[in-house]
């Protein structure tokens, strides 16, 4: 994952503890350590509104200057979406479509850090057409104290811009506020919704009714006799890998950034 810049947004209630100007003044002062240093900056947002127009300006800014940001949001919410300032509600599906946007701007680089919840609504929301909508979700599995935060967040903070690595600042963060966080990568979603394709979809049951359906309904491209659901249903399990490798290539952006099949390995298991 590459980034260069660290954007906190802020979108904490009026009148309650400002964990994200707290959070971008520390992370600022220890982003000097490091060089080159990566830009640390601070956007204030009220509504669901105002936090889809940012989401716009960050990708029309990475598709023309290159610039690929963590992504750190500071609001309430719960695994179901994010609240903001001003009480307004946007659902993971509400946000997928932007955040997949900015991702490929990012060519596939965008870390989205969330201080409201753990994101794992957002795997409920992915389809097998879909592109990946990030390269990685950080966030609590628990309600998180401030003072807890801040200890978490400066612990992943100050190893990302040390090492370069999400991976090794979300140890560091578990090792400072532990069992509170998870790290969701692409590769880890992906797999989710492949299992979950296979278990509803895939398994041979599941197969032999859409065989009955293709028997009843024929494909529009399918002229020959009649044809037995069986026949059907072993037609869709001779082409499990291909479906596979189908979905792998979209979600992983490898049509258009062809490093991406060596970058993102992920490999096929064939169903017992």
């Amino acid at each position: 994952m590459r980034f260069n810049q660290i954007l906190i947004v802020d979108s904490i209630p009026a009148g309650e503890r400002n964990t994200a100007r707290e959070l971008y003044q520390d992370v600022r002062l220890r982003a000097r350590v490091f060089a080159p240093a990566p830009e640390v900056l601070y956007r204030r947002v009220e509504s669901r509104g105002d936090f889809l127009v940012l989401l716009r300006e960050l990708t029309a800014t990475a598709e023309t200057t290159g610039a690929i940001p963590v992504l750190h949001i500071e609001c309430h919410g719960n695994d179901d979406g994010l609240e903001f300032a001003d009480g307004s509600f946007a659902t993971w599906a509400d946000l997928k479509g932007s955040l997949t946007d900015l991702n490929i701007a990012t060519k596939m680089n965008l870390l989205v850090v969330v201080s409201a919840c753990d994101g794992s609504a957002l795997t409920r929301t992915l389809g097998l057409v879909d592109r990946a909508p990030l390269h990685g979700l950080i966030g609590p599995t628990r309600e998180v104290m401030p003072e807890e935060l801040l200890r978490a967040y400066l612990a992943f903070y100050e190893t990302l811009l040390r090492t370069q690595s999400a991976g090794q600042a979300v140890e560091a963060m578990q090792l400072a506020a532990p069992d509170t966080y998870v790290y969701r990568a692409a590769q880890w979603l992906f797999q989710y919704v492949w299992d979950h394709y296979q278990a509803t979809h895939e398994t041979p049951e599941a197969r032999l009714e859409r065989g009955r359906r293709m028997a009843a309904n024929p494909p529009d491209d399918y002229s020959g006799p009649p044809v037995q659901p069986e026949v059907f249903a072993q037609f869709l399990a001779d082409k499990n890998r291909e479906f596979f490798d189908k979905y792998r290539r979209l979600f992983f952006l490898c049509d258009i950034f062809p490093d991406h099949e060596e970058r993102f390995t992920v490999h096929y298991e064939a169903p017992e």
